[in-house]
């Protein structure tokens, strides 16, 4: 027990993490803590264990910790990332903060999205989750929350190739504020057919808008500028459903379709 009354507990693997799970009532599980405002009253720092920091890396996909610091990821190197994914990591705070926030702690942190999201939801990653007894896993498009009793393992990240990749942060450059978010553009195309699109945002408004990927599938290219502009209007849709209820910055929104109408000019 620290001085402030906050009840500090350790593991050094996964069983370990699920067995205090289990017995300290109320523990949250924290990465490397560069996100949180105030600190829990009883919590387990997962940054360091070795179960939940490898990397593993696949002839399609790699499969990084929960635990994997930003440094970490980022050197892996630019060709040996998603272009998407490394650009975002990179554009994350600064070197000190880097190396300490964590993979895990940046798309599970509670409330407005955070900078990796856009790009793992475009990409279509898939989660890991262990309770001890079952292995869960779950696409990135369905994720809320942690399953209750049980802990992030690993995020599988697809790493096909494509033809155009854009990630865009808006916002402060090395903080997160209510005008911060994370756009992701990627598409393929054969013989002038576009035959993969992925868009996706994340922020206050967050969704990947898998109607218009599906519907611009097969399109064939360049884009007519009357082509764009209706995109565009799909996309402001788009994001007027996805926004229902939430409260946002209106420049948000502003910004979001300029990214949308400059990535669609990109098929032209």
């Amino acid at each position: 027990m620290s001085e402030n009354n906050t009840m500090v507990c350790y593991a050094r693997s996964i069983p370990e993490v699920l067995y205090q799970i289990k017995t300290v009532k109320d523990l949250q599980i924290v990465g490397g803590c560069s996100r949180i405002e105030r600190i829990p009253d009883k919590m387990l720092p997962v940054f360091g264990i070795l179960d939940l920091t490898d990397i593993e890396r696949h002839e399609r996909y790699l499969d990084i910790g929960p635990a994997v610091t930003i440094n970490q990821l980022l050197a892996l190197g630019e060709s040996r990332l998603p272009p998407i994914l490394y650009a975002a990591a990179k554009s994350i705070a600064n070197p000190t903060v880097r190396n300490i926030a964590t993979v895990g702690g940046n798309i599970c942190a509670p409330g407005q999205k955070l900078t990796l999201y856009a790009p793992l939801l475009a990409l279509g990653a898939r989660l890991e989750f262990q309770n001890g007894e079952n292995t869960l896993h779950q696409q990135f498009t369905q994720f809320s929350v942690i399953p209750k009793g049980y802990i992030l393992t690993k995020i599988r990240v697809p790493t096909d190739e494509w033809d155009i990749s854009i990630f865009r942060r808006l916002g402060p450059s090395h903080r997160i504020t209510g005008m911060s978010a994370s756009y992701a553009f990627m598409a393929t195309t054969e013989n002038s057919i576009l035959t993969k699109l992925r868009i996706a945002f994340a922020g206050q408004v967050t969704f990947r808008s898998t109607e218009l990927e599906n519907r611009m599938q097969g399109t064939k290219l360049p884009l007519a500028a009357g082509a764009i502009a209706g995109l565009v209007e799909d996309a402001n849709r788009q994001f007027d459903i996805s926004a229902a209820g939430t409260t946002y910055e209106p420049i948000i929104k502003q910004e979001f379709l300029k990214l949308a109408a400059y990535s669609f000019k990109q098929l032209t």
